[in-house]
């Protein structure tokens, strides 16, 4: 289920990277893991991702921590330089990114909202085009903020359900939820539990169920892997991720039932309980395959 929508509940983080190795593999996958130790709700594009921190692994309740952690780690770890947005919605997030590049930081609170859209020019709104800039110019608009005070039915009578979708970015109103694509960086599954287990068994029952479901993707799209994950979230909400390497490739849902079955035995589970249990496997055959590349299509990197 994705984190909640609307209003201003969401935290949408929009990353765009400044400079940065365009087609380095291994910088890409890196790239991804580490978006990943705060989300799974990713979406990826030329030279940038969008990240839902609704409900972040790390539950902090407060978006602009997450984003200023956010684009520490990526500097410390990587050493990219990257813009970032926050805002209730993609669309805001989008602005608030490019507001302050290169390496800027914007964030707009909801209550920012209509301060923050006054002067951006009509032709940053998704699905105004160089014909609807002109007529809406005729009308004395070419700023957001004017266009936010026409009436809904005035704009809906002018351009139809465009109008409708004009109005409501205007008002900063934008439900369009974070779409994770899954990348050949690594395929993953976890399972959370409504109580915490205990039990070794139950953990190892856990396991050869996700083992199991992730092997039947990985025969069915004819990969295999070398690299298994294992993450486990304790019920204080620490998580804990361990990895290894097998000695050889492989597709079978023992061989990486096994090895999750080791890396549980190297955290606190027995001691602590578990209450989420997720496997994650990388390293595939074809290690350059055309989709690692998290910027493939992209002539250059930042503006």
């Amino acid at each position: 289920m994705s984190p909640a929508k609307g209003g201003g509940r969401r935290k949408i983080v929009h990353l765009g990277v400044d400079s940065g190795p365009r087609h380095n593999t291994r910088a890409c996958v890196e790239f991804a893991a580490l978006l990943r130790e705060y989300t799974d709700w990713i979406e990826w594009g030329d030279g940038y991702a969008v990240l839902d921190v609704t409900d972040n692994k790390l539950d902090i309740p407060f978006g602009m921590r997450v984003a200023k952690m956010i684009k520490g780690d990526i500097k410390r770890q990587l050493g990219w330089s990257v813009s970032v947005g926050l805002a209730p919605s993609k669309f805001l997030a989008r602005l608030a990114m490019e507001r302050q590049r290169p390496d800027g930081l914007t964030v707009v609170l909801p209550e920012q909202i209509g301060d923050f859209l006054a002067d951006v020019p009509i032709d940053q709104l998704p699905g105004v085009g160089a014909i609807t800039r002109q007529q809406l110019a005729a009308m004395h608009i070419e700023r957001v903020g004017p266009l936010a005070q026409v009436p809904l039915n005035e704009l809906v009578r002018r351009f139809g359900q465009r109008g409708s979708s004009f109005w409501h970015l205007a008002q900063g109103q934008d439900d369009d939820p974070v779409a994770p694509a899954e990348q050949f960086s690594q395929v993953r599954e976890e399972t959370s539990f409504a109580a915490p287990l205990y039990t070794r068994e139950e953990m190892r029952d856990a396991l050869r169920a996700l083992a199991a479901a992730l092997c039947g993707r990985l025969q069915r799209r004819g990969l295999q892997v070398r690299d298994v994950s294992l993450e486990v979230r304790y019920p204080d909400f620490r998580t804990a991720t361990r990895t290894s390497r097998l000695a050889a490739f492989t597709d079978r849902a023992q061989a990486v039932f096994a090895a999750a079955c080791e890396l549980l035995e190297h955290t606190e589970a027995s001691d602590l309980g578990a209450r989420l249990l997720g496997i994650g496997l990388g390293g595939f055959a074809d290690e350059e395959i055309e989709q690692l590349d998290l910027f493939a299509g992209e002539t250059s990197v930042g503006n």
